[in-house]
């Protein structure tokens, strides 16, 4: 009689459970970044932007375009509204349609604290670099 003393790797496998993060990603310029799913409050096209002005009241807009490249987004596709680490709500510009990316955790690490003041990106906390067809860092948000 034989007794398998060997760990079932099958079994060990689908014992590991990895950790995902849904991320909405857009681009501005070369830089991706990436609003935790769970921070969104809203994304509001341009089209029902301009019928009602309302939908970004009490909505601090930060033109992340002006702050890379100097020049202001003049034509945005849409506004990601999210709640950032203070609690408020906060509105970016973009000109990309959003990606919707399930992010492993361990693919995800703290931005040093000087790096989070002193570079133009300055408010971004995370960082999170994935392999797609091609390698992608995407600076996390909120």
């Amino acid at each position: 009689m034989f007794v398998n003393t060997s760990s079932n790797t099958w079994e060990q496998m689908s014992e590991q459970v990895t950790l995902k993060i849904e991320l909405i990603v857009f681009d501005i310029g070369a830089v991706s970044f990436g609003i935790p799913i769970n921070k969104i409050d809203r994304i509001i096209s341009n089209v029902h932007l301009a019928e009602d002005y309302a939908l970004t009241q009490n909505v601090e807009i930060v033109d992340l375009h002006d702050r890379l490249t100097g020049i202001p987004i003049s034509n945005p596709t849409a506004i990601a509204i999210f709640t950032n680490a203070d609690r408020q709500l906060c509105g970016i510009p973009i000109d990309t349609v959003p990606t919707l990316i399930c992010v492993p955790l361990d693919r995800i690490r703290t931005l040093p604290s000087n790096f989070r003041t002193t570079n133009p990106v300055g408010i971004a906390s995370h960082i999170a670099m994935i392999s797609t067809p091609t390698a992608l860092t995407i600076f996390i948000l909120a």
